[in-house]
């Protein structure tokens, strides 16, 4: 069964360089994305497509080298990419993660006629709880074709998820719903096409721990707890099949 992905996020580390008050990952872990759990997500699946390919954190330039090694990975296999995204906070610049970034704008713009300013986008979280990004950093960073301008905006208590940090602190005036963690079944679908079947996948979050997780935006030890399973453990097919006939449970 082949792989279609519609959003495809990897966490590169749980490791950060800020303790922002408002963020819903809670504290952040020693925790880094490793070869080997790359190579088992590769290996163990056959990845037809990503149409959107995002990379987060933790603070992602903390293992860039990881970045880079995801994009020689999906370059060695052929695998279409529509556009990639992400997002630091502009304390610390990395090659490796700038890198990759390169390669994987020159590949997908080798594959298809999308503008190279489209082709992916490179952003700094300037709001009232970052840190002021690193000048030094904003001057590497800023010819490159799909960085965006660095612009200080205000985050609103509707836009601040309750759960981490900003739970903890009383910043978000949502309830805390988790049903975006346990209902994965609404997140794909199987089809096929001529002769073919593809598992379809809306989206999809791989932690930097190995753990498949149907919604990236909760605290680290939540999507540890409602984890669906480990690519270094099953492949994606399995771990589907695995939960099929089962629903997730609030505990």
């Amino acid at each position: 069964m082949k792989l279609y992905y519609s959003k495809l996020q990897i966490e590169l580390t749980r490791r950060c360089n800020q303790s922002c008050i408002h963020c819903c990952r809670g504290n952040y872990q020693n925790i880094d994305l490793t070869e080997e759990i790359i190579d088992s997500f590769f290996e163990k699946n056959d990845i037809y497509y990503i149409s959107n390919l995002l990379f987060s954190g933790g603070e992602p330039t903390l293992n860039g080298k990881m970045l880079e090694y995801i994009v020689d990975k999906i370059i060695k296999k052929e695998i279409p990419v529509d556009m990639f995204m992400l997002s630091i906070n502009g304390l610390t610049y990395s090659k490796e993660l700038i890198n990759g970034l390169n390669k994987l704008q020159k590949y997908i713009i080798s594959k298809s006629e999308i503008p190279r300013y489209k082709a992916g986008l490179l952003m700094i979280s300037q709001d009232q709880f970052h840190k002021k990004a690193n000048k030094k950093v904003i001057e590497k960073l800023k010819d490159l074709p799909y960085f965006s301008p660095v612009e200080k905006y205000t985050i609103g208590e509707k836009n601040i998820l309750p759960y981490g940090r900003a739970l903890e602190n009383g910043l978000s005036k949502h309830q805390l719903d988790l049903s975006d963690l346990t209902n994965y079944q609404k997140n794909y679908s199987i089809k096929k096409y001529e002769g073919t079947t593809y598992l379809v996948i809306d989206y999809q979050y791989i932690s930097a721990n190995g753990n498949v997780i149907n919604n990236g935006c909760e605290s680290y030890d939540l999507m540890d707890e409602y984890t669906l399973g480990n690519v270094q453990e099953q492949s994606i097919e399995e771990i589907y099949i695995k939960n099929k006939s089962k629903k997730l449970v609030l505990k």
